[in-house]
């Protein structure tokens, strides 16, 4: 059962962030773009598929090779979407996906850190 929660909550996750950083590009990149109900349904399921390969930083590989083979696998799911979609794919858009890559895994990262440091905060309260 801990594994289908974990499952959902990797896909919800990543439909969050993917959805957020779709309506992002949309809103400074694409402004003139109509949006159909396939894409956005397009853009919920591969972004919850990309969540679900989160699951590579909970395995014994090391982070290095969990990192590559998430970028792969991501890479690969955003070609799926551009040509389920319809949608060009050229220089820009793979530079797009370069920095969304790297924004939202600093964005990860912060949101990690802060949760790392309000633990360790709260066991130096517990241990006064």
């Amino acid at each position: 059962m801990t594994n289908l929660r974990r499952s959902i909550r990797y896909f919800v996750r990543g439909m969050s962030y993917g959805s957020i950083t779709y309506l992002t590009i949309i809103a400074f990149f694409w402004q003139s773009s109509s949006i159909s109900k396939a894409n956005i349904i397009t853009v919920f399921v591969i972004s919850g598929l990309i969540g679900e390969l989160s699951f590579l930083f909970q395995t014994e590989l090391s982070f290095s090779s969990a990192l590559l083979i998430h970028l792969a696998g991501t890479f690969i799911l955003f070609i799926g979407m551009m040509l389920i979609n319809h949608w060009s794919l050229n220089r820009q858009t793979i530079l797009i996906f370069i920095l969304a890559y790297i924004v939202i895994w600093l964005i990860i990262r912060l949101v990690e850190e802060h949760q790392i440091h309000r633990i360790n905060q709260q066991i130096r309260n517990r241990r006064k």
